[in-house]
């Protein structure tokens, strides 16, 4: 099996969130690799790891989102607040989903207070 074989697209990115990021990113597609359940579960996310046939979805309407890194980062909100990291693979050009876990609220508003997340209002079309 080649490495190809090991990803999965599960979202493209949008470009209506560079106005709110300050960049000038084309659409492009998101991976989350086969092997992510068990990272996850090695690293003890156990909470994250209940939500990962649902990243479409989080990825597709995060309640905040930023760039840290170099890394593109958002947070959906709901139960549980769910972070998810996506990373450029530079060999490849290919962005996929580094990782995911959950974050307190505490922690979600710390990081929107220093800028690094940006709350995206349901007012905003995106």
């Amino acid at each position: 099996m080649g490495k190809e074989d090991k990803l999965i697209k599960i979202a493209n990115y949008n470009t209506e969130w560079n106005r709110l990021l300050g960049i000038e990113f084309e659409s492009f597609a998101i991976y989350r690799s086969k092997g992510l359940l068990t990272h996850l579960i090695n690293r003890k996310h156990y909470v994250a790891a209940k939500y990962i046939d649902y990243l479409p979805e989080l990825i597709s309407s995060p309640d905040y989102i930023g760039i840290h890194d170099g890394n593109i980062e958002m947070v959906k909100c709901f139960k549980d607040n769910i972070f998810i990291s996506i990373k450029l693979d530079t060999k490849k050009s290919k962005y996929y989903v580094a990782t995911v876990f959950e974050v307190k609220q505490s922690k979600i508003d710390s990081y929107a207070r220093s800028g690094r997340l940006i709350r995206i209002d349901e007012k905003v079309d995106i």
